[in-house]
Parts: structure tokens; sequence; C-alpha cells
């Protein structure tokens, strides 16, 4: 049953309560920012600027607001914020979905770019697999809400997550940290040491390993396909999952030779393995999961699982003696490796009137592993994928500081980048190949490569003392080239006709050109009030479907797809009330995208592909407001209602075993008028924070804060099975602590409710038409976690 929340409910909450948690701003300024004590910083238009200047829709959260939250990874910081969902999600594909005021990309296809990216100390990336790693030692993050193509380029039409690691400091100085989460058995330990080697140059080193046994019990015993009698799956080989482990470290170089030059150099890297790529789903369906035995024409039945989201999941190893000439499986045993390492340089010069910038950025991931995707204990599908990916970027900016009534910005943007993918896939016990005794049905290879040159300028004028006009555009070109084939197809599975031959190859190129304008007036009657009205554009590049198998018939014309446009505005207003202590923000929003790039399942074989689709309008008001009632007591709240739904989309497809009562007609439903995967209605948070000092140099604070989210679809084609309702989650915090924070003991509750979520999901390969696999938000977690600071 889907819950309904009421408009005035949740005004009530904001203005009747708080939550400690990040503040949403607007406002502008047209030089270097100019703070008083507690402004926040940001950098939303590449230069900067005070948080209540900025006439952009932000979100900004501070290192003392992580830290005291236990906020590690994206997961968690996209909790943090309304309207707001960074997923990580199982099946294979792009591992991730990022979502903002329902707009985001599918997770279930490795050739597809977030449409909300990613930016980590000035470098881009639109790419998804950054979820599985930690974040920690982070300055601040800054969400950016809406379409942000003028500053921040292609892919990313749906907002910026931007974080700033911590740099070198001028004294001497460190923490240290290690916590234990009792739920999951999750155990930390971190670290950081910063300071000078020289009068000119600094340094920063951090460092973080974790273990964590996992939130969910996998219970999987053994299950015998009928067309191969010899090779039952050996039940869990992981008791707990995921089942992470995982260490990273980053080293910070600051380089200021004089007042006008510096330049900042930050290399970080990161190893993971966990327990697969399913590791964190669950599966919903009625009764038992079954699965599909092509050879044999029957449905095996796992005797196991209860197909609910309640901690508890049966996924299954592989018979080792089936994977043993089965390449990269693992011995049968789930699992994912995942390594990276990003590195940037970025170098100011500050002339008279002048400030010229450069980014220099290079990434690389390589992400590995075997699973089980029958998503349950039954031994019938499985994959071992193979995804690794490098770019190298370069960006000039220049940011005038000119005195009179005009400024300008402008920069230049150049990305080459790589990626390819192997997938060995396994859908029927054929037999070993004859040729070379191989046990995978096929071996699926990608080659993807891409440039990218754009350019931007923006204006900036002071009409008056109180008015602002600034207008500017980005243009961008961007080439991609794929080329995809079955490297193998084993010779007893041939026969089926599910694959394209074996040693056929298709080859595509892509290029398109796109200019992205922005303008924006902002308004200051007075001092503490700011009002803005934008007009903005965004762009997500399109490309090449990476399918986990080349099927038969299949060509690069079936794999293509085109660009995914936003165009729409926005209003801001923000106000400043009884001398600081009580900040009012609220925005207006309404966006079209056209070419919403939405992911096909095709179950036979178990493969996704992209295309362009449909067009869909986001309509909302966001309000938020934070209240200092007392030094040490702070009442926060915010809500969000966010009406995001399709204008056309009458080519949708039809959920597994639809009727044409229910809608499909043929392979294909309308859904013209219906919400976005993804997009629920209503968002609000409140919650209170308060510090007090004990006496004797100790302190003592409390937190406590409620998120309620309203239902939503986990499926793109509107599987009811996979409809998410309403849910709230409560979180709350105790910290014992030196009122010089020079330690701290704290304990950290999150979704104390211990509520069950999705975040994300598809439909079973060769389930049910009731069966769809889920990705689960985190249940209750209580850490204890204790820091020292030198």
């Amino acid at each position: 049953m889907r819950q309904e929340w009421n408009p005035g409910c949740a005004l009530a909450l904001v203005l009747a309560t708080g939550t400690v948690m990040p503040t949403q701003v607007q406002a502008q300024d047209t030089g270097k920012a100019t703070a008083i004590e507690g402004d926040i910083i940001v950098t939303a238009r590449r230069r900067e600027e005070t948080l209540m200047d900025v006439p952009v829709a932000i979100t900004a959260i501070s290192a003392e607001q992580l830290e005291r939250s236990g906020s590690t990874d994206l997961q968690k910081i996209g909790q943090m914020i309304p309207q707001v969902i960074l997923a990580k999600t199982g099946g294979g594909g792009a591992g991730a979905s990022f979502t903002i005021r329902g707009l985001g990309s599918s997770a279930l296809d490795a050739g597809i770019d977030q449409t909300v990216s990613l930016n980590i100390d000035g470098l881009q990336i639109s790419r998804g697999r950054l979820v599985a790693q930690s974040f920690f030692d982070i300055q601040q993050v800054e969400v950016l809400k809406g379409p942000q193509a003028l500053f921040f380029g292609k892919n990313s039409p749906g907002g910026v997550v931007s974080l700033r690691t911590k740099g070198a400091t001028d004294t001497l100085e460190g923490y240290g940290r290690a916590g234990y989460e009792f739920r999951a058995r999750e155990r930390f330990v971190e670290g950081a040491i910063s300071g000078p080697i020289t009068d000119t140059l600094g340094f920063r080193v951090a460092a973080r390993g974790s273990k964590m046994d996992g939130y969910i019990r996998n219970v999987a015993g053994p299950v015998t396909v009928p067309s191969a009698p010899d090779f039952p799956s050996v039940g869990a080989a992981h008791g707990r999952d995921p089942g992470t482990r995982e260490v990273l470290g980053r080293l910070t170089l600051e380089w200021k030779p004089t007042s006008d030059f510096d330049a900042t150099f930050k290399l970080f890297g990161d190893r993971l393995r966990d327990n697969g790529e399913t590791a964190g789903t669950e599966l919903l369906c009625s009764g038992n999961s079954r699965t599909l035995d092509i050879l044999s024409g029957t449905y095996v039945t796992d005797p196991y699982g209860d197909c609910k989201l309640n901690g508890k999941r049966s996924l299954g190893a592989f018979n080792p003696d089936l994977t043993a000439n089965y390449p990269d499986a693992n011995g049968g045993v789930p699992i994912t490796r995942y390594q990276s390492v990003l590195t940037s340089l970025t170098m100011n010069y500050r002339a008279d009137k002048l400030t010229f910038t450069s980014v220099t950025g290079f990434w690389h991931y390589k992400n590995d592993g075997f699973d089980n995707f029958s998503f349950d204990a039954t031994p019938i599908v499985a994959g071992a994928n193979m995804d690794k990916s490098q770019a190298f970027s370069q960006e000039l900016r220049v940011n005038s500081n000119l005195g009179g009534p005009l400024d300008f910005a402008a920069g230049f943007y150049f990305e080459s980048s790589k990626r390819d993918t192997r997938g060995n896939g396994f859908v029927a016990n054929v037999g070993p190949d004859p040729r070379n005794g191989q046990t995978n049905n096929w071996q699926f290879l990608t080659a993807n490569s891409g440039k990218t040159y754009s350019a931007f300028g923006q204006l900036i004028w002071k009409v008056l003392d109180t008015v602002e006009l600034a207008g500017g555009a980005r243009w961008t070109r961007e080439t991609k080239k794929t080329r995809q084939g079955n490297s193998f197809v084993n010779q007893n599975f041939a026969p089926l006709g599910i694959t394209a031959d074996e040693g056929v190859f298709t080859e595509g190129r892509f290029s398109d050109d796109q200019i992205s304008p922005e303008a924006t007036v902002t308004w200051r009657p007075s001092p503490s009030t700011t009002i803005y009205g934008a007009y903005k554009t965004g762009y997500k590049s399109g490309g090449f479907s990476n399918p986990s198998i080349l099927s038969a018939g299949q060509t690069v014309a079936d794999l293509g797809f085109a660009p995914e446009k936003a165009n729409g505005g926005e209003i801001g207003f923000k106000g400043e009330l009884m001398g600081r202590r009580l900040l009012v923000n609220l925005t207006g929003y309404r966006y079209t995208f056209k070419g919403l790039q939405l992911t096909s399942f095709n179950p036979s074989p178990p493969s996704f592909t992209i295309r362009n689709a449909a067009s869909a309008r986001a309509t909302g008001v966001e309000a938020d407001a934070s209240f200092t009632a007392s030094e040490g007591l702070t009442l926060r709240g915010a809500v969000g209602y966010n009406k995001a739904e399709y204008l056309n989309f009458d080519s949708a497809p039809c959920y597994a075993g639809q009727s044409a009562d229910e809608g499909c007609n043929g392979t294909t439903q309308d859904l013209s008028g219906t919400r976005l995967v993804r997009a629920p209605s209503w968002n609000v948070t409140g919650g209170i924070g308060y510090d007090t000092p004990l006496g004797s140099g100790l302190a003592l604070g409390l937190s406590a804060d409620a998120r309620y989210t309203s239902g939503y679809w986990l499926l793109e084609n509107q599987n009811p099975v996979g409809y998410q309702k309403g849910f709230a989650v409560l979180n709350a915090t105790a910290r014992f602590h030196a009122e010089d924070d020079g330690w701290e003991i704290a304990l950290i509750g999150r979704n104390l409710t211990d509520k069950y979520y999705g975040v994300a999901g598809a439909e079973k390969p060769f389930g049910t038409p009731d069966a769809v696999w889920v990705s689960i938000g985190r249940p209750r977690e209580v850490l204890l976690q204790g820091t020292v600071r030198f």
C-alpha cells in the first residue's frame, strides 16, 4: 500500500524542529568571498564565495557534520540531504545509481555515465564505481542540485556532488580514530598527520583500514539443477554479507613559494574486496525463489530464502568442479576486487585583477569479480566480470576581480578516456568446450575510448548596488568509439542460437557538439536577503551500451544512444533573521528533460541495453530553516516536494508477467504521466543538536534527527513488486569529549528504527514474474567511536 504525506504536516515539522544536517542556500558574489566568522566558503561557480551568497541551490556539509554522523561513504552522505540518493547497486553494470530530485541514471549498464556527476578535489568524474570506496578526512561536501553545465561541463544535468579533502596545515597536527559497529561487526582505524616541511612546502598523509563481516545473513544450502546433477551448488560461501575489507590512503603536498602562486598535489589510492556484486542485495517475491533451467525447461526452487527484505538472503556458491575451467571464477566463490588511483595537481596564479587556475587530473580503476546472478541458491546464472577505466583531464580557468561593475570567468577543458570490459557468462551447464575445456558459455569483450573538448565563458554585470546579472554558455564536443563482440562461444552453447558468432565484433563511432547556456539575475534588497532567478541547461553525452553479451543479430546500431538534455529554471530566496540566528531558504524549480537514457532488460540471455525513450519534467519546492535557540542548542529542518514524471514514455518495456489488462501492449506499455524511478514525492527531515560544558574541561554533545521519504519505484518498468513504500528512519548521537576537542568518545546510531528499504533493483534473471532483486539501504547501525586529536 502506497503512503501519502500531508504537506501541512511537512511544513509544520520544518518550522517546529530541525535536523543536525547541512544547510541548503542560494547566493552570489563577483569576487573572492568576503566572509565573516561562521560563514561557509563554497566553490559552486569555480571561485570562492560564501554559502549564503552563491545563486545556486547548494547544500554544504562540513567536516564536523561528517565526523559527528559517522558518514564515511557516498551512500551515507546522500542520506544527509533531502531528495538525494547515492546508491551502490548489485547486478554488475555501472555499480551505482546517483539521483537528485528524481533524476539519475540506471546502474545496469557499464556503458552509461551518471546523470549526477562527482567532483573530487576539482577532478570531474562521471563513472559510478567510486561509490564502492570510503571517503574520510574530508574538509567539505557540496551538493549542487539541478543542471550544472556551465561550470562543471558534461554529464551533470541532474547535479554535482563535490568533495574537497583536507589539506596541509601551518603547524604539525593530526588525529587518530578507531571504531566498532556492533550489528555488522565492522571495525576500522584511521588517522592523519599534517604540517610544514619547509616555510613554503606543507604535507598531509591520511590512511584508513576497515573490515566488516556484514549486516545480511546468508542461509543458502546445496541445490541441484536437473541438467547438471553432478554439480550442485555448495551453499553459502560466506555466512554474512557484504563482507567488506578495505585499505585506502591519501598524500597531499602544498607548495606556496610566493603570495601570488600556489600548487597542490593529491594522490589517493584504494584497495577493496567484498563478497560479490550481489552482496548487498535481497530478493522480493512470493513464496520461494525459482530459477528456470533452460536445458530441462523446469524451474528450480530455492528452499532456503524467504523473499523478504529482512536482513536474510540465500545465495549459493558454484561447485568448484564446475568452475575449475571457468576463467576468473574464483573457484565458484562470489568476490569483488576493486582498486583505484586518483591524482590531481591544482595550480593558482593571482595577478593584479585576474586569477589563473590549472587542474590536471588522472583517474584509474579496476573492478573485477565473480558472482551468482541467479540471486539465490541455485547454480544457474553466473558471471565473471571485469571493468577497468582510466581518464586524463586538463582544465584551465581564469576569473576576474576588476573592481568595477563587470567581471568575467572563462575556461577550457580536455579529457581523454579509455574503458574496457570483459564478461565470462554462464546460463546453462552445456559442458566443457571440446577445444579448450572452458565451462563458461561465452566471453564478451568491449573496448571503449573517448575525447572531450569544452570551453565556457561567463559575464557578471552589477547593474545596481543590489542587482546583478550573470550569463554564459559552455560549448562541448565529444567523440566516442567502441568495439564489442564475443571472443569465445562454447561450441556446446552455440547451437542454442542465443549469441552472435564467436569472433564477430561490431564497431561504432559517436560524435556530438552541444552549447549549454545559463543566465541568472540576483537581487539583494538588504545585506541579509538574497533573491535570485536562473535559467539553466544540462547535457549528458550519448554513446554505446555495454551489455553482458553480443546477442544474435545485434549490431552497433542497436547499442548506440543519443545525448540526454535538460532545460528549465529555478527561483530562490534566502534570509538571515534575528541577528543571523534564524536562516530561511526556499527554492522552486521546473526542469524538462529530453532523451532520457533508460535501460531495457533482455531476459534471455540476461542483458541490459540503453535507449533514449522518454521525456520528463521535474517540478518542485524545497525549503529549509535552521535556528540557533541558545548557545549550544540548534534546531533545523527541511522539506522537499518533487513532482518528477514522464511527459512521454509510450514505449516503456512491460514488466515480467504483465497482462494486457495491466497495460501491456505486446512488449511495451505507456508510462506517460507516471513518476520517474527513485523519485519520491516528499522528503522531510527534522531534528535537534545540543552541546554543553560539564565542567573540568569536559563537554557533552547530543543530537537526534528523523528522516521521512515517501514511496518510489525501484524499477524503470514499474513492476509493482519493486515499489518501495514510504518509510522513516531515526538517527542519534551522544558525544563525551574534551571542551577543546582534544579527544572524544561517541556512540552513533543510524536507522535506529531498523527499517529495511530498497534503493535500486531489477527483475531476477530467469526468474518468475513476481521476482525482483533489490539493493538495500543499510539497516540499524550502532557505532562506538573514539578520537584523539593533537
